[in-house]
């Protein structure tokens, strides 16, 4: 049984900055500014599905590469808990995990998951041959909702990317968009971070203007409990938290 003096020791404040840290979804079509975007966050590391390297190339930036077929599941969750526990070779210093993207990243997953089956009396399927059935996509949102409660026990600020599909809802005779992810968890995965921003570029003649929405904008859902408001252009992690005064409002 716990004494006073065990959970006393654990009372924190919430205006603590050490306890303050992002979880962040941002969700686009390809090439609207997301990657550019995480890579402005503090001292972030990219495990990489999506080959980000041309966005980033100039940058100085840690990264993995994960490829598809090398049991994703099981070596994405060792990266994370040597990163939690500081072990070499991520003894430099971390502050952002960058999930880059979940979109290619439950693709990984669900090839994993035909290739070596985890479901009894299974056997293995060959995924250019063989459609995912029920009991894999229960799998796959399953495995995918581990690694993001796993991301958010760490003491480290999270952003994680995601493409955009847009939906017809039957039942309203309208569309949605959602982040682009197989399976059920895309219906989900919004809920599972504090911050959830759309993303859209815009090319002018002055130069391209990659436009953060933090509100529904569209079929879009945007969203955001750090308490901003409508857009900002040309967003990076100084402007988004540290100088609110670029956010704009819609008219």
């Amino acid at each position: 049984m716990a004494t006073i003096k065990d959970w006393a020791s654990e009372i924190g404040f919430y205006n603590d900055p050490a306890n303050q840290f992002i979880r962040m979804l941002l969700y686009s079509e390809t090439g609207g500014g997301k990657t550019k975007l995480a890579s402005t966050f503090p001292k972030p590391f990219f495990i990489d599905t999506d080959k980000g390297g041309k966005t980033l190339k100039k940058l100085k930036v840690p990264n993995i590469k994960l490829k598809r077929g090398n049991k994703t599941f099981n070596e994405i969750m060792d990266i994370l808990g040597k990163i939690k526990r500081k072990e070499v070779p991520f003894d430099f210093p971390i502050e952002t995990v960058v999930l880059d993207s979940i979109t290619t990243l439950a693709d990984f997953l669900i090839v994993d998951i035909l290739k070596y089956p985890k479901i009894p009396n299974t056997v293995s399927r060959e995924p250019t041959m063989c459609k995912p059935e029920w009991d894999d996509y229960t799998l796959l949102t399953a495995e995918l909702k581990a690694i993001v409660k796993y991301l958010q026990d760490m003491e480290i600020n999270v952003v994680a990317t995601c493409g955009v599909k847009l939906e017809k809802d039957e039942i309203r005779g309208t569309f949605v968009g959602l982040p682009d992810i197989i399976g059920s968890f895309r219906n989900a995965v919004g809920y599972e971070f504090d911050e959830l921003y759309y993303m859209e570029v815009k090319t002018k003649t002055t130069g391209v203007e990659y436009i953060t929405h933090f509100q529904k904008h569209g079929y879009f859902s945007a969203k955001s409990r750090d308490g901003k408001k409508g857009f900002m252009i040309n967003a990076d992690y100084d402007k988004l938290f540290n100088n609110n005064k670029e956010v704009k409002e819609w008219m």
